[in-house]
């Protein structure tokens, strides 16, 4: 018994070894050649929130809502690069994220993931891969569910 409960415990470790998070992935491809990184932190965004105006629309509503950012974009790197970040989201732990959104569609993959606490959305990270580009985009800050939701019914609304 001992012996099963140290191997489980050794393949436990392994496994949380191997997997990735999404500070990992940042840090492996931000400096890469020809790769685009922005990161923008809490004071930056308190900055740009003063030139918001909510009554604009839900979606300068949401965008005070952010406490800060981080884009990275592959898109200008080299095909092995682009294959290596595919790689690499799919060995991505989901480290608490939830999946909110996962389209595949014609090769290029788009997956909306949340973090939340107490009904409150703390993180959303969209990833995008496809042979042409990869990109991966992390919001932190307070977001309802119920304004992502008015977000997308208006914009589906504003497309018929």
């Amino acid at each position: 018994m001992k012996k099963l409960a140290t191997l489980l415990t050794i393949l436990l470790l392994a496994q949380t070894t191997w997997a990735i998070n999404v500070k990992e992935v940042f840090n492996e491809f931000k400096d890469t050649p020809r790769a685009e990184y922005v990161s923008i932190s809490p004071f930056l965004m308190s900055i740009g929130k003063c030139f918001i105006n909510e009554e604009e629309g839900p979606e300068m509503a949401l965008a005070k809502q952010i406490k800060s950012m981080k884009v990275l974009d592959l898109e200008d790197c080299s095909p092995d690069v682009k294959a290596r970040f595919s790689r690499r989201i799919a060995d991505l732990s989901h480290d608490g994220y939830e999946t909110l959104v996962r389209v595949n569609d014609e090769g290029e993959k788009v997956n909306i993931l949340v973090k939340e606490k107490n009904n409150v959305i703390r993180e959303m990270l969209i990833l995008c891969t496809s042979p042409d580009d990869c990109t991966m985009v992390l919001f932190k800050g307070k977001f309802k569910t119920e304004d992502i939701d008015r977000l997308i019914n208006e914009d589906s609304m504003g497309q018929d």
